[in-house]
């Protein structure tokens, strides 16, 4: 079983090896590192520096583009929209979202660049955080895409007719970008997370050839679900990911935890250990100290997560 962590990251290189170091510590495989639109432009150290470093102390360098499009997890925050406003969502009465369009040609066109950029600097993969329905788009990008699949208006479509067209637009841009990776770079792993809520999207997911690792995240640390009920979903994915030749990844929640919660790390963390997935990731490295995502007891909650790194890396 691999195991990882996602990291916010540094630009300094020692700030950077510092992390690395420690990552390798605790034996682990894969940095995940969270590149935001501004580490493009403006802060370049940490997707200049960090493969070169992770791979010097035998961990993979992945990429996630974090917030992109104000999309795509947290840290949203996007100058690129800011710049080009043609690129966000429309809403059904014309006004402009606060989001962009992953539909959009623009916005794929510069999560391409991007991914330019990662690859050439060295990353071994890139990794699509969870995409999810633009259910209150109907951007022209939109409009024009339900009008080529289906013949007719979007702006008229039903309730069953939209939701189908928006899980197959969250499948066409996986498929889109995953394509493009393996047609810049054939060998880097191309990685999709979809989020529990989104699971009728999983097995179009997974039959998509340029697709290497598909996975999913039971963030339940915060609610009392029975951490037992955690199995049916994930071997769900696992028989998808296996039926279909790929990779099988989990996550672990390690931020927001609230006080108190810490020991919901480890009750999740045994069960993702018992069933095996291929790769086991953490998000955050450190408890997601000094951001907003933060748990109210780092030390506490990052315990917790290594413990479970611990148990994962002897099984």
């Amino acid at each position: 079983m691999r195991t990882g962590v996602s990291t916010m990251a540094h630009h300094d290189p020692k700030l950077i090896q510092l992390e690395i170091a420690e990552m390798q510590s605790l034996h682990l495989d894969d940095v995940l590192v969270c590149a935001q639109e501004n580490d493009f432009v403006y802060f370049p150290g940490k997707i200049t520096f960090t493969p070169k470093i992770a791979k010097d102390y035998g961990l993979r360098p992945l990429a996630i583009f974090w917030g992109a499009l104000n999309l795509f997890g947290g840290g949203r925050s996007s100058q690129f929209l800011l710049d080009h406003p043609t690129g966000l969502q429309i809403a059904r009465d014309g006004s402009q979202r606060a989001a962009g369009c992953y539909m959009n040609a623009l916005c794929r066109s510069r999560i391409m660049e991007m991914i330019d950029v990662i690859i050439e600097r060295g990353f071994m993969g890139y990794f699509v955080d969870e995409p999810t329905p633009l259910r209150e788009c109907f951007c022209p990008a939109c409009r024009a895409a339900y009008d080529a699949w289906y013949g007719t208006s979007l702006m008229k479509a039903d309730a069953v007719q939209l939701e189908a067209f928006r899980q197959r637009c969250v499948v066409d841009y996986v498929q889109s970008i995953a394509t493009y990776c393996k047609s810049i770079a054939p060998e880097l792993e191309t990685i999709a997370c979809l989020m529990p809520h989104d699971d009728a999207m999983w097995e179009h997911a997974a039959s998509i050839e340029t697709l290497d690792n598909l996975g999913t995240d039971l963030y339940w640390v915060n609610n009392d679900r029975d951490v037992a009920e955690m199995t049916a979903p994930i071997g769900k994915l696992e028989d998808l990911c296996q039926r279909n030749g790929k990779m099988h990844h989990e996550w672990l929640q390690c931020w927001n935890v609230r006080a108190g919660r810490e020991q919901r790390i480890v009750d999740q963390g045994r069960v993702l250990v018992g069933m095996k997935p291929d790769a086991l990731y953490v998000w955050a490295w450190k408890a997601q100290l000094g951001t907003s995502e933060t748990c109210d007891d780092p030390t506490a909650a990052w315990e917790a997560a290594r413990q479970v790194l611990s148990l994962a890396g002897r099984s």
